[in-house]
C-alpha cells in the first residue's frame, strides 16, 4: 500500500499539468451535473406541487343514500395515489358561492332554494390515476350524477414529469461519460509514459493488482479533488444566488435547505471518487490486456 499510495502521488506530481487539467475538466463537468441535479429536484417538486392540486370533482345525485356516499368516500380514500377526499355538502357550497362570489350572492336569496348539489373533490398525489377513477366514478350512476376533471391539464403534467425524468437521465448518462473519458484519457497518458517500467515489472512477476493499484488512486484522487471543486462552487453559488432567486421566483419549490446541500455535495463526491476510479480501472486493463 506504501509502494502503491506513493506511486500514485508521484505520478500525479511527475505529471502535474495533465493532472490538473484533468481536474479542472472534472470538477467543470461536476458542477454542471451537480446544478441539473438541484433543478431537476426543482422541477420534480413543482410537478408535485401542481398534481397535489388537480381536483377531481363529483357532483352527487340529490337523493343519493349517505351509506352510499360514505362507502363511496372510504373507497376512493382508499385508493394509491389518492391525497385528500372532501365531502361538500350543498350547503356548504352555497356558502362558498357567497363568499367566492359577493356580487351573485343575491341570486340565492331571489331563488329561494339552493341550487347547487353536494360533491366530493377529491386531490390526488399522483396524477396518473385521476383519469382511471373519473372513469370508475362516471359508472356509479346511483351516487354520482357528473364528473368533471381537467384532462388536458392531467396531460400536460404527466408529459412534462415523463420528459423531465428522460432528459434528466440523458443528460447525466452524457455528462457521466464526458467525465470517465476525461479521467480514461487522463490515465492512458499517464500508463504510457510508464510503459517501460509496467514491462519491467510484469517481467519480475508482478501481478495486475500490483500494476494498476497507483493509476487507481491517481484516478480516485482526479475524481474526488475535482468534486471537492465543484462542491465548493455548488455550496457558494447555492448559498448566494439561491435565496435570491427563490424570492424572485416564488412559485418555484427551490430547496435551500442545509440537509439538501450536504447531501447533495457529498453525493457529488462519491460520483467523483467512483467514476475517477472506474475510468482508471478500465484505462489500465486495456494497456494490460494489449
Amino acid at each position: 500500500m506504501r509502494y502503491i499510495v506513493g506511486a500514485a502521488f508521484s505520478a500525479l506530481w511527475r505529471n502535474r499539468f495533465t493532472s490538473f487539467a484533468a481536474i479542472i475538466t472534472t470538477a467543470v463537468m461536476l458542477v454542471v451535473f451537480t446544478a441539473f441535479l438541484a433543478i431537476n429536484d426543482t422541477l420534480d417538486k413543482m410537478i408535485d406541487t401542481l398534481g397535489r392540486r388537480t381536483n377531481l370533482v363529483a357532483y352527487l345525485v340529490d337523493d343519493a343514500k349517505p351509506s352510499e356516499v360514505n362507502a363511496l368516500i372510504s373507497s376512493i380514500g382508499a385508493r394509491p395515489g389518492v391525497d385528500q377526499v372532501n365531502f361538500i355538502s350543498r350547503a356548504e357550497a352555497a356558502s362558498s358561492f357567497r363568499e367566492t362570489l359577493t356580487d351573485l350572492a343575491e341570486v340565492l336569496d331571489v331563488i329561494e332554494t339552493n341550487p347547487f348539489p353536494a360533491s366530493i373533490e377529491i386531490r390526488m398525489l399522483d396524477p396518473a390515476g385521476a383519469l382511471e377513477i373519473a372513469e370508475e366514478l362516471r359508472l356509479n350512476t346511483a351516487v354520482v350524477e357528473q364528473v368533471l376533471v381537467r384532462a388536458d391539464v392531467v396531460g400536460k403534467l404527466l408529459r412534462i414529469s415523463r420528459m423531465a425524468r428522460i432528459g434528466g437521465t440523458i443528460i447525466v448518462i452524457a455528462l457521466g461519460a464526458v467525465t470517465l473519458f476525461v479521467i480514461f484519457n487522463t490515465i492512458r497518458l499517464a500508463v504510457y509514459s510508464r510503459r517501460e517500467e509496467i514491462e519491467i515489472m510484469k517481467l519480475i512477476g508482478a501481478t495486475d493488482w500490483f500494476v494498476r493499484g497507483p493509476f487507481v488512486i491517481e484516478g480516485a484522487f482526479i475524481g474526488v479533488v475535482g468534486a471537492g471543486i465543484a462542491a465548493v462552487v455548488f455550496v457558494v453559488g447555492y448559498s448566494n444566488f439561491g435565496p435570491v432567486l427563490n424570492s424572485l421566483v416564488a412559485f418555484l419549490p427551490i430547496q435551500t435547505e442545509t440537509g439538501f446541500v450536504a447531501n447533495l455535495t457529498l453525493f457529488t463526491v462519491l460520483v467523483g471518487a467512483v467514476v475517477g476510479s472506474v475510468g482508471s480501472f478500465f484505462s489500465v486493463r486495456r494497456y494490460l490486456e494489449t
